[in-house]
């Protein structure tokens, strides 16, 4: 059994689609958190950052809005490492931002296939 139905099969119940939203939510979360976790293991290990000060850069570069420690006297290690990070942290929101589209777009391409494939 496929976790998506086929397009053969019927339109799965809004019970099920709600399910598959939160399971993905659940799955894009997760990924978020590791995203944070290395990014502030990084910045506490070569930056040598408390918690707090690694968990804030980390989200500022996560959520897109720049760093605020590693642009000023930094390392070039840390600087290294913010810049991969940034990188990382893109392609975390890109592949969140898929994870959550994915049974949205999933369920209306198969009602537009579905309602195509009854016409004669």
């Amino acid at each position: 059994m496929t976790f998506w139905e086929h397009h053969t099969e019927p339109l799965a119940s809004e019970r099920v689609f709600i399910g598959r939203v939160f399971q993905q939510f659940l799955l894009g979360l997760l990924l978020v958190f590791f995203a944070l976790c290395v990014g502030m293991a990084g910045y506490m290990l070569i930056g040598k950052l408390n918690w707090v000060d690694a968990f804030l850069e980390s989200c500022m570069l996560l959520s897109g809005a720049g760093p605020l420690y590693t642009e000023r006297n930094s390392s070039n290690a840390l600087k290294i490492f913010s810049s991969l990070y940034c990188l990382f942290g893109t392609l975390v929101v890109v592949v969140t931002v898929g994870l959550l589209a994915t049974p949205v777009v999933h369920r209306i391409l198969h009602r537009v296939h579905f309602n195509h494939s009854k016409q004669p």
